[in-house]
């Protein structure tokens, strides 16, 4: 019998202040990412990484390094789509473009404190603690281990 991997996943709102340049170093980043991506045909994670983490751990030094990372298999996740998607001749575009507000966060930028509703994200110059507000639905969390978010 195979061993499985159950994800569980949920939205979390947040009571509490993230820095509003969070959000658009990450999508610079990842646009970044993605032009090299569609320049170079590059699928892979691993060679994303290869090229372009140290050039962007230059650009942005106070950045913690896991957001160039979670950029990276964002990059590779989305250009993967685009490509199946233009295959199927369902993608017009020239490449993906990528428009939400959206951060990728690991166990190492990401820590929840299911017992006080309490998230802890690394952003630059340390950490931030926000409360969570949550639903009934969020209780289940309490007893599993975060992976990503």
């Amino acid at each position: 019998m195979p061993l499985e991997t159950v994800k569980l996943t949920a939205s979390f709102r947040l009571n509490g202040s993230i820095p509003e340049g969070l959000f658009s170093t990450y999508r610079e980043i990842l646009d970044q990412l993605l032009d090299h991506a569609c320049a170079k045909g590059i699928t892979s994670f691993k060679r994303l990484k290869a090229e372009k983490y140290h050039e962007l751990r230059e650009k942005y030094p106070n950045l913690p390094s896991h957001y160039i990372y979670t950029a990276c298999q964002m990059a590779c996740s989305i250009y993967k789509s685009f490509r199946k998607l233009r295959r199927k001749g369902l993608a017009r575009a020239e490449k993906p473009v990528f428009k939400k507000q959206v951060v990728m966060l690991d166990d190492h930028l990401f820590s929840l404190n299911p017992e006080g509703w309490e998230a802890s994200i690394a952003v630059e110059g340390g950490r931030v603690k926000a409360k969570l507000l949550h639903g009934a639905y969020h209780e289940k969390f309490k007893e599993m281990k975060i992976g990503q978010a």
